[in-house]
């Protein structure tokens, strides 16, 4: 619980510095930083830690970047202010993930399908490898999936930010 205090906190906190900005400039195309800064502030923070974690685990690779950065990109169809992430990632926790039937409310649709949207936008850009798509879309659903180690390390470093 103490975690999620923590990362509310974070949340109402978040800014995106000028150094920031720069750095995410590099690594994504003018129509995916279009895409990028239309998140929430928070939720770009949040995206740009995973990057910069996966950053340091790979050594710079650039498409693990692009990755992290251009995971919850699907939040862009459904934003939720802090509060309302707060609420849903509870109410997930307590009913056990059996909110997710209630899929007509916003917060139920941006919290479980925004790997799948995000997907959708992304390929309406431009070409992307089929396992770049494949991580972004699994990357909550992943227990059932075959775990590459892209996907493995962007579900651990989403875990971890």
């Amino acid at each position: 619980m103490l975690y999620r205090v923590k990362q509310f906190y974070r949340a109402i906190t978040a800014t995106i510095s000028f150094e920031d900005k720069e750095w995410i400039e590099n690594f994504l195309s003018l129509e995916e930083q279009k895409l990028f800064f239309s998140l929430r502030v928070y939720e770009q923070k949040h995206c740009l830690e995973v990057a910069k974690l996966l950053d340091k685990w790979t050594e710079g690779k650039d498409e693990m970047i692009r990755l992290g950065l251009l995971h919850d990109i699907g939040k862009i169809k459904y934003p939720l202010n802090p509060i309302e992430k707060s609420i849903i990632v509870l109410l997930d926790k307590f009913t056990r993930g059996k909110v997710k039937k209630l899929e007509g409310i916003k917060m139920v649709k941006c919290y479980y399908e925004h790997p799948h949207i995000g997907c959708d936008l992304l390929v309406r850009i431009q070409q992307y490898d089929p396992s770049f798509l494949e991580c972004i879309n699994l990357h909550h659903d992943y227990q059932n999936a075959e775990l590459t180690e892209d996907l493995v390390l962007l579900v651990k470093a989403d875990n971890l930010c």
